[in-house]
């Protein structure tokens, strides 16, 4: 009889090991994928496990902090449950190394995945190519460079911000980023901060902005450049479609790190517009005006350029002078340029294009290396 208990016990146990065996391959952390490295900025992370899995006991950490309230869980598809966040940031990237720990029980055991990710340098403009002061520009410009590299300094819906440099009319600004390169992802690629902000109208309501808008322009490498169509013709406002210097900035990781820079606003600016103004809230996401590099056939750009260009609807009595920039900040960003890489066919033959990468990578992870943020 002894003996049967102890057999009924060791095959019990066996089991148990077995099962806890099994339900730990039932939990994997997906996304970021394991040893990945990132360009630092908010993070989405995807987590799978078994459909059989109690949702209730699901704990994820990261950098030891409980961003379990983060996840969206998707309904059971194919025998499992997929978690996922967007955007995590809240100050709890880190840069460098980041460690994402998971627990969930699966049929009352309690199953643990980790996975761990790195982040290199930041989504933010690094460099000041060059300045054009225009004319009624240079507000600012003694503190070149910071004043427009790093992240935005947004005062919200109704005051534009003072830490910026104007370009008066016929400026220009062009922007480097060193250790990361903008990359086409879903939707748009990146944000250019600049200080436009709602009028109140009539009756308290809320009128189109004040805007200075600005002309962008992308490049690979600094000489060819493309632009992205920008209306600025008269008639054109009060939008300005295509130009920088129009939506308010939402973003100031001084003082909240919520929006991120990187997290763009999705709300079009007219839905801002004849609203009761003291109820009015800003939309969620970063504000300022964002890019598509879809929109002009690029899979990356390492330089950005505002111009602002005298235009008919401008009016001296409306004080306008030209974009005021505050900063500009990838939304989709990689360490270095993707391989496949579009170039020009009439300015650059193809073994000048395999040049340009292979020093680009090289002073990318040499200026990684002696460059902290």
């Amino acid at each position: 009889m002894r003996n049967r208990l102890g057999l009924k016990r060791g095959i019990a146990a066996i089991a148990a090991l077995l099962f806890v065996a099994a339900a730990a391959g039932a939990v994997e952390v997906r996304a970021p994928a394991a040893g990945a490295e990132l360009t630092w900025m908010p993070v989405s992370i995807e987590i799978a496990f078994d459909a059989a899995a109690d949702t209730g006991t699901l704990s994820v950490l990261l950098n030891g902090n409980d961003i379990t309230g983060a996840f969206v869980l998707a309904p059971p598809s194919g025998g499992e449950i997929v978690a996922s966040a967007d955007s995590v940031w809240g100050g709890f990237v880190a840069v460098g190394g980041n460690q994402i720990d998971v627990s969930i029980e699966i049929g009352g055991v309690p199953v643990l995945a980790g996975s761990s990710f790195d982040t290199l340098g930041d989504p933010y403009a690094d460099e000041v190519v060059s300045y054009v002061q225009g004319t009624n520009g240079g507000y600012n410009a003694n503190l070149l460079p910071g004043v427009v590299l790093g992240a935005p300094v947004g005062a919200g819906l109704w005051v534009g911000s003072l830490d910026v440099v104007s370009l008066g009319n016929e400026g220009s600004l062009v922007l480097r980023f060193a250790d990361n390169v903008i990359v086409d992802g879903p939707g748009v690629d990146f944000t250019v901060f600049e200080n436009a902000f709602m009028l109140i109208g009539a009756g308290g309501f809320s009128d189109p902005p004040f805007a200075e808008p600005g002309r962008v322009k992308v490049s690979q490498d600094g000489v060819d450049w493309v632009e992205f169509p920008c209306t600025l013709a008269a008639g054109a406002g009060p939008y300005w479609p295509g130009c920088a210097g129009v939506y308010p900035v939402f973003s100031n990781l001084g003082v909240t790190p919520d929006p991120h820079p990187g997290v763009p606003t999705t709300a079009a600016i007219e839905s801002l517009v004849d609203e009761d103004s003291l109820f009015l809230q800003p939309p969620a996401g970063s504000g300022g005006d964002s890019f598509d590099l879809a929109d002009v056939g690029l899979a990356w750009v390492r330089y950005v350029m505002i111009e602002s260009t005298a235009f008919e609807a401008r009016s001296a009595t409306l004080g306008q002078s030209g974009p005021d920039i505050d900063a500009v900040v990838a939304v989709h960003s990689s360490p270095g340029e993707p391989l496949a890489i579009p170039v020009p066919a009439s300015s650059r033959t193809g073994m000048l294009a395999l040049f340009v990468l292979l020093g680009g990578l090289a002073h990318t992870r040499l200026g990684r290396v002696g460059r902290e943020r």
